[in-house]
């Protein structure tokens, strides 16, 4: 069961967390963005699907066993309604903070619901982009 520190006030601040968990590898801060709920779901770059928080955190734990990731969005649509968030964004995958050019790119859904403890993700799924031409920026600018 996740240790819930924040309540976030809107879906945005839950994205900007969830990126600056996984840049400071902090597994457990990463887990208390999910929601309190044994039918949370994720699915990994690789295809591996997770379901519950035990599951999660292995993965998690994988992920972030060498080194940091850094995710850069460089586009994002977003649909809110209430109670629920979705976010499809195409991030940039950095090992470095101050590094200027992709490792990869990452396509990530992450769905986001609202409860009596703020918002919270409910699945996310992350898959390597197929694309190879984006709009790469100049210099670094930072998680947002």
């Amino acid at each position: 069961m996740p240790h819930l520190a924040r309540l976030f006030q809107n879906a945005d601040e839950l994205v900007d967390a969830w990126r600056d968990a996984l840049a400071h590898r902090n597994v457990q801060n990463a887990l208390d963005l999910w929601l309190d709920d044994d039918n949370i779901t994720c699915v990994l770059p690789e295809g591996q699907r997770l379901s519950g928080h035990a599951e999660i955190r292995k993965g998690l734990e994988r992920l972030l066993a060498t080194r940091a990731l850094f995710l850069e969005p460089i586009y994002c649509i977003s649909h809110a309604t209430l109670g629920t968030a979705i976010y499809d964004t195409t991030e940039a995958v950095h090992f470095e903070p101050d590094q200027i050019e992709a490792e990869f790119f990452l396509n990530i859904t992450l769905v986001i619901l609202q409860d009596s403890q703020g918002w919270r993700i409910a699945h996310l799924h992350a898959s390597r982009s197929t694309e190879e031409n984006f709009p790469l920026p100049t210099k670094h600018h930072g998680l947002h």
